[in-house]
């Protein structure tokens, strides 16, 4: 696994827990960038961090 891996592995698990905070607490959806609710904001951070961390798990990047 190489270093560009791990990074997408540890920015996809900071973005997921703060779109669990945002879900939680509908305050911190102030800083999330989309259109919508509290809850749609929230549901589309744990989504978009999601997504790197299953790039980081299944490809590998610079060998």
């Amino acid at each position: 696994m190489g270093t560009a891996n791990i990074i997408l592995i540890i920015t996809g698990i900071i973005v997921v827990l703060f779109g669990i905070g945002a879900f939680l607490n509908p305050n911190l959806t102030r800083w999330i960038n989309a259109p919508g609710g509290p809850k749609i904001k929230s549901i589309v951070a744990i989504v978009v961090g999601i997504i790197p961390l299953v790039i980081g798990y299944t490809i590998e990047i610079f060998g």
